[in-house]
């Protein structure tokens, strides 16, 4: 459709109406969807393993922090221990049994640093000992350092 031109016009546009997309044009389009689709595709399961190490690292470090809280509200000794062969750990008292149990993803290990695969927290949240765990993940090793005293730890990449 042509538009006249009038004395105030400076030049002569040309107006199309197109109803719609070539076929050219939706081809292109599909094939980048079709190639940005195929990538992420690959990279899912390797996004999807580094998310399940991160969220077992923070869930054990909460469950720590909740072993440490629960000595101090209960008044009670308090030990978050390691089992290796059952690829489980737990929160557990003398007086109240297994508070919490987690189990440990297949690919993830624990080895003994400088202490052993327990922490025992007294009745004030302190530690009785303090070392190092290291953490086997498919991401790489961590280290675990449970320091003296107020039984401050900490989680860190190696």
């Amino acid at each position: 459709m042509y538009r006249i031109m009038e004395e105030n016009d400076i030049c002569l546009v040309k107006m199309k109406c197109d109803g719609g997309y070539t076929l050219a044009e939706m081809l292109i389009v599909l094939s980048i969807f079709i190639l940005i689709y195929s990538v992420s595709w690959g990279l899912y399961p390797r996004f999807m393993d580094h998310q399940e190490t991160r969220q077992f690292l923070t869930d054990l470090n909460n469950d720590i922090l909740y072993a440490q809280q629960y000595a101090i509200s209960h008044q009670a000794y308090t030990s978050f221990a390691i089992d290796s062969a059952l690829s489980k750990y737990q929160i557990y008292t003398m007086e109240d049994g297994i508070v919490r149990s987690r189990q440990i993803p297949h690919d993830i290990d624990f080895v003994k640093g400088t202490m052993n695969l327990i922490i025992y927290f007294t009745s004030n949240g302190n530690v009785s000992i303090a070392g190092a765990w290291f953490i086997f993940t498919p991401d790489g090793t961590y280290k675990l350092t449970l320091n003296i005293g107020k039984g401050r730890f900490r989680i860190e990449k190696l």
